[in-house]
């Protein structure tokens, strides 16, 4: 019993600092090894520990022990399997695709949202990575653009889109 108490202890006590200081570092590489995130050890130890704790008073008096080992690791391993399979890998995905390098949006197609004047600065609208993105533009060749026309980014300059007009 004493086991499973120092399980539940360690594994909040983890999840508390954690929340404290912010998320530990994480183990990359691959699926193999996932199961080795901290939270995911955090979650099994709490899961493991919880269960042991529940079901010690009614199984070992009758001689339960190995099957409360047993139920509390399996039901751990399975908790911690859920989150990771629905909640976890799903956020890292999201995370993934939400980020895109600068340079990638060179050749996309862009609308300016405020007009850019002769030799001046406006700013375009585009879409990337499934999120509209606004930025500074200005003309490559130096000609006014109206807001409302379509746009090619040609190159980027210190955050600065040079765009020219679609064709």
């Amino acid at each position: 019993m004493a086991v499973y108490l120092i399980l539940l202890g360690v594994g909040a006590g983890f999840i508390l600092i954690s929340l404290l200081v912010g998320e530990f570092a994480e183990v990359e590489g691959s699926a193999f090894f996932s199961f080795l995130r901290p939270t995911l050890v955090a979650v099994f130890m709490v899961v493991t520990g919880g269960i042991g704790l529940m079901l010690s008073p009614r199984l070992v008096q009758f001689g339960g022990g190995g099957i409360v080992f047993v139920l509390s690791v399996v039901g751990g391993l399975a908790i911690a399997g859920l989150i990771n399979r629905f909640v976890i890998i799903p956020l890292h995905r999201a995370q993934n695709t939400s980020a895109y390098n600068i340079q990638d949006t060179i050749g996309t197609a862009a609308k300016v949202i405020s007009p850019i004047p002769q030799g001046g600065y406006g700013k375009i609208s585009y879409s990337m990575s499934g999120s509209v993105v606004t930025s500074p533009a200005k003309s490559e060749d130096g000609n006014a653009i109206s807001c409302g026309e379509n746009v090619e980014i040609i190159y980027i300059e210190k955050n600065t889109y040079f765009v020219r007009k679609a064709s």
